[in-house]
């Protein structure tokens, strides 16, 4: 097989009744208290702050990137620097790769691969055969085999990809700076893509913990006001 591929109140008038009529209710005592808002803030960013220091470096101490960077980083690449055509093939191949495992029968084999047929036609390019003939000589006592294979085959290609941008990464990083320096030999489309995708994680990354740690301590100071004002 070949390979497939080479985001109307008037608040100054209810401030002034609020004034003419307050004598005729009790003040409020007023709280010493952080507010829900203040507790929500000092939630996110510290979570947030949590978050970035936890994920700012893409390479481990031994000089190992992550999959997920360099899966993202080859995205970053792929929207930015591949072609109509390649895009849509990438695309295609990501979506059969996340449902074929869920595939039952060959009616949903057909169904996935018709819906992608851009890459399900490329795979049968180096049997000189079509998409139709490929898909019909598929039973339900070889569907297994087939899912497997052509998974398989797929993944290579998004395998390699991964490792090489793997390769990228760990080339440009600097272990004492801490840093990506663009090293010899390395174009600056590439070293871009690398540093860029970097700075977008972390603070993704920072937003996600923020947010989440945001969310629990305010929620449970709501709580804890609710609680407070029966009593």
């Amino acid at each position: 097989m070949t390979n497939p591929y080479s985001m109307g109140a008037n608040p100054q008038a209810y401030q002034t009744m609020y004034q003419q009529d307050a004598s005729a209710f009790p003040q409020a005592a007023k709280s010493n208290g952080p507010s829900t808002l203040a507790m929500a803030a000092l939630g996110f960013a510290g979570g947030g702050t949590v978050g970035y220091l936890k994920n700012r470096y893409p390479v481990n101490k031994s000089g190992q990137a992550s999959d997920s960077f360099a899966k993202m980083a080859f995205d970053n690449h792929v929207k930015k620097n591949f072609d109509k055509d390649q895009k849509t093939l990438y695309t295609q191949t990501k979506n059969i790769l996340g449902k074929i495992d869920k595939v039952k029968d060959t009616e949903a084999l057909k169904k996935l691969l018709n819906k992608n047929k851009d890459v399900a036609e490329a795979c049968c390019k180096n049997l000189n055969c079509t998409l139709d003939d490929a898909l019909n000589s598929v039973t339900s006592s070889n569907l297994s085999d087939t899912k497997k294979s052509l998974k398989e085959h797929l993944s290579r290609t998004n395998d390699f990809n991964t490792r090489q941008f793997k390769n990228f990464t760990e080339k440009c990083w600097d272990r004492e700076s801490k840093k990506f320096v663009k090293p010899e030999g390395l174009s600056d489309e590439i070293f871009n893509i690398i540093k860029n995708t970097r700075t977008n994680i972390q603070w993704k990354k920072a937003l996600k913990y923020g947010g989440i740690t945001a969310g629990v301590l305010g929620g449970l100071t709501l709580g804890y006001k609710m609680l407070t004002a029966r009593n």
